[in-house]
């Protein structure tokens, strides 16, 4: 491949480029060898690229954000010593580079380069020169300095034999602490790469160690006494007869600069620690770089956690994550390429195998049998999948199957934290301590072993920690928890930890519900919405005797105002619908509320997305049921008067409107919780206003917000500013309105409320274009209707009468502005988003 290499670099040069004026090349010491050969073909490609000074390939190597010195790119072509893959990627990259930015320049052949087409040709031809013995290993020539991954210092570090990719932070972190601190210790779960990260790290760092780079890898070592011994044997220690091998070891590096790596520590913690603490202090001129999925806990220890590699944006394929699937693919399935059919199926690939470069390498394995799409498809048997039929042969057993590296992390638990892991498997996303320390005890809200078993779990890198609105919060990778799914079901407790799971999220609900007429109505709806996933898999389990229950029902209604007040009015309808054609009746007379309940929710959700006959159903089963007197049945009476009151809005009824509302206000106390009175004063001001009674209708906006002033909520209150500011631009009151709508986009904001803004939005636009901007309505009304979009729910609602008035609002300000300027603020406004365009309106 080589010889093959060299003739098509060769033939493809300009014979009589004259030559440049600058420093001249050294020769070649051995042309003739494999290492000669390949420093002539790097010679000719950047000949062929154009001849560019090694000064201006190294600024194209920093354009890239991988910058090599002059001198780094100057030695690789040197034909002295090995370079590394790295600084040959950036040599082939940066020629790409200036051919393609001065054609005028290069060979006729280079202006066509496929930077891809040539990294898959130098890689092969790197390896084939790597694996040659008449090779010099960087550490038995001394480049010439600045020269990248390569020194003369002793030590055992091995050849890489595939390229390093992204941990450009991660490497220069380590950098930074190795030069402040002596115990640096990579930690992070399996299969993350940190024992790749390490070496890439001792090699960076190499020359500041001249007694030498040892690397001890301890995977394989099962007894705890034989750790130092280990050690001992790396380094070529003579132990006297008398001697223990940690004071031999101290002896023989005594006075030295030395670099000690342990490699896999997290079974043998204690021996590692106590190692490296009395090495480090027996030696002042010792540094230790581990690695290990926990800390070594030793004083003095530096912490630098992995994270798997960065993933792709939803729709994009732009992360190393990829780069990374994408190299090793080709390296199994050489015609593989990143196309336009695959890219979305490759992207979703790294999102489910969340960026573990052990667990990416094995899934681009299997591309020698199966297409993108098909490996897709079988990822929810990843750890069958990515087994020994895909594995690296010369792997140690512990990291050679994705299932072999959790079931090491799994051995390595204690009782408390291996069930610990399992029920919190149950969870989806993230989940609040508090919320995880119930799931996992035994139903008490706090237990010290629980809560020492998550701890050590995050020490374990198993669990992930962060911190929102001051709480701390616990997440999984996604095959972290299939891992621990698959352990919970063979050991029988999949039952107990859902049932937990299921109780502790409609109780959290519940609890919601309770203040949603309170002060403390926003925190809540936040925190809802901080447990979306795990709230989504309450409806998403089989239906079964848990569903039936009291508990399941009153949670079902409680969510009504976060799946409206969060945007998530489609996926609110979705459930509802399931819930109410699975329970058109109670299932006993106990459980009669709180299915009324139930279905006022799925009425009021099924409205809302446009599904206007499915809320009637609803309504209509409601109806048939009411029977009792007491607060609970006045509370759903007045209630389903309210909804049929909106009912009668959408379609622009006033006599339904009116008669309805008034009904629900009529019906006596309300439970505090359904909001029912705002709503109903809400509903009777917007049928005055129809009515063209302005007065009445501020009287009864201001009424409601009166109402929901005293008793502290925002929700309603926002909405009702905004229905008083739309009288005030009626009447031309632009600047009072204006005033108006902030408020209420203020209250929006706090409540992450993005359709009432988008409601919100579209006065404010129309407003703006009363007081002289029409262009940045114009901006507004469009980034107003892209927030609807993946909403659930029509635009406005569908409120006939709101919709009228929207479309009156778009006919003047298109008026005003003519076509063309309007187009473009829409279209500006779509591509802004409401935040931005919003945030843009209230600077000017």
């Amino acid at each position: 491949m080589l010889d093959l290499l060299v003739v098509v670099v060769r033939g493809g040069g300009h014979m009589s480029r004259l030559a440049r004026p600058g420093r001249r090349q050294t020769p070649i010491p051995d042309p003739g060898s494999v290492l000669g050969r390949f420093a002539q073909s790097l010679r000719e490609l950047r000949d062929q690229a154009g001849d560019p000074s090694y000064r201006l390939l190294a600024r194209e190597t920093a354009r890239s954000g991988s910058p090599y010195s002059e001198t780094s790119l100057r030695n690789a072509a040197s034909g002295r010593f090995r370079p590394s893959w790295e600084v040959v990627e950036m040599f082939i990259r940066a020629c790409v580079a200036f051919a393609s930015e001065h054609p005028h320049r290069a060979d006729a052949a280079a202006r066509g380069w496929d930077v891809q087409v040539l990294l898959d040709e130098w890689t092969t031809c790197w390896r084939e020169m790597s694996i040659s013995d008449d090779v010099p290993a960087g550490g038995h020539v001394r480049p010439e300095p600045g020269a990248e991954g390569f020194s003369d210092v002793p030590g055992n570090l091995p050849v890489a034999l595939m390229s390093f990719m992204g941990r450009r932070h991660e490497l220069a972190e380590g950098r930074r602490l190795m030069r402040q601190v002596r115990l640096v210790t990579l930690t992070g779960v399996g299969g993350v790469g940190k024992t790749r990260l390490a070496l890439r790290l001792a090699e960076q760092v190499a020359d500041r160690f001249p007694g030498g780079v040892w690397l001890t890898e301890l995977a394989a070592v099962t007894d705890r006494a034989m750790v130092d011994h280990a050690v001992a044997a790396v380094m070529g220690v003579p132990l006297r007869a008398d001697e223990q091998p940690r004071a031999g070891i101290a002896r023989a590096l005594s006075g030295q600069q030395v670099l000690l790596v342990l490699d896999n520590c997290e079974h043998l913690l204690g021996e590692a620690a106590d190692l490296a603490r009395s090495l480090l202090q027996a030696v002042p001129g010792l540094s230790v770089l581990a690695t290990s999925r926990q800390t070594l806990g030793v004083v003095g220890e530096h912490v630098l956690e992995v994270s798997p590699l960065p993933l792709p944006a939803e729709g994009g394929t732009d992360s190393v994550a990829v780069e990374l699937f994408c190299e090793r693919a080709r390296a199994v399935a050489p015609e593989f390429r990143l196309t336009a059919e695959n890219r979305a199926a490759v992207a979703r690939v790294c999102r489910l195998l969340d960026g573990l470069p052990l667990a990416l390498e094995l899934a681009a394995r299997r591309l020698r049998t199966l297409s993108v799409g098909d490996l897709l498809k079988r990822l929810d048997q990843r750890f069958l999948l990515l087994g020994t039929a895909g594995a690296d042969r010369t792997a140690h057993p512990r990291h050679r199957t994705l299932r072999a590296v959790f079931d090491w992390s799994y051995e390595l638990c204690t009782p408390d934290e291996r069930r610990v892991w399992e029920r919190l498997s149950v969870s989806a996303g993230s989940v609040s301590l508090g919320d995880a320390e119930v799931i996992c005890g035994d139903g008490t809200p706090r237990s010290y072993a629980v809560f020492e078993a998550i701890t050590a779990l995050v020490d374990k890198s198993l669990l992930g920690r962060m911190e929102t609105g001051g709480r701390t919060r616990l997440h999984m990778l996604e095959t972290v928890r299939l891992y621990g799914r698959e352990r919970l079901a063979s050991s029988g407790g999949e039952g107990l930890a859902r049932r937990r799971h299921h109780d502790r999220y409609l109780w959290l609900a519940c609890q919601a519900e309770e203040l949603y007429a309170t002060p403390q109505q926003g925190l809540w709806l936040v925190r809802l919405g901080e447990e979306h996933g795990n709230l989504r898999q309450l409806f998403a389990a089989a239906p079964g005797a848990d569903v039936e229950s009291d508990l399941f029902f009153a949670g079902a209604y409680a969510l009504w105002l976060y799946w409206v007040a969060s945007g998530n009015v489609g996926e609110g309808a979705l459930w509802m619908r399931r819930i109410a054609e699975r329970h058109p009746e109670p299932p006993g007379p106990e459980l009669s509320q709180v299915w009324c309940r139930a279905h006022w929710c799925a009425a009021i959700v099924l409205m809302l997305h446009g599904d206007r006959a499915g809320a009637e159903r609803s309504l209509s089963l409601i109806e048939a049921r009411l029977e009792g007197t007491g607060d609970g049945w006045t509370a759903i009476r007045a209630g389903v008067h309210q909804l049929r009151g909106l009912l009668a809005l959408f379609v622009g009824d006033v006599e339904g409107v009116e008669e309805h509302s008034r009904a629900a206000l009529l019906a006596g106390t309300c439970r505090a919780g359904m909001l029912t009175r705002q709503q109903a004063l809400a509903q009777l001001g917007l049928a005055a206003s129809m009515n063209g009674d302005r007065q009445a209708a501020r009287d009864f906006f201001r009424e409601g917000l009166d109402l929901s002033e005293s008793c502290g909520e925002i929700w309603h209150r926002s909405y009702l500013l905004w229905t008083l500011a739309i009288e005030c631009v009626e009447t031309g009151e632009t600047g009072e309105a204006m005033a108006l709508l902030w408020q209420s986009l203020d209250l929006k904001r706090r409540l992450g409320d993005k359709l009432g803004a988008a409601t919100v939005s579209e006065a404010l636009a129309w407003a703006l274009a009363q007081s002289g901007q029409p262009y940045l309505g114009a901006l507004l009304l469009g980034a107003a209707h892209i927030a609807w979009k993946p909403a659930g729910a029509p635009q406005l609602w569908g409120f006939a009468h709101l919709v009228d008035g929207r479309d009156r609002s778009v006919t003047e300000i298109r008026r005003r502005l003519g076509d063309g300027r309007f187009d473009e603020a829409y279209r500006l406004g779509e591509s802004l988003g409401l935040a931005r365009a919003l945030e843009k309106a209230a600077r000017l």
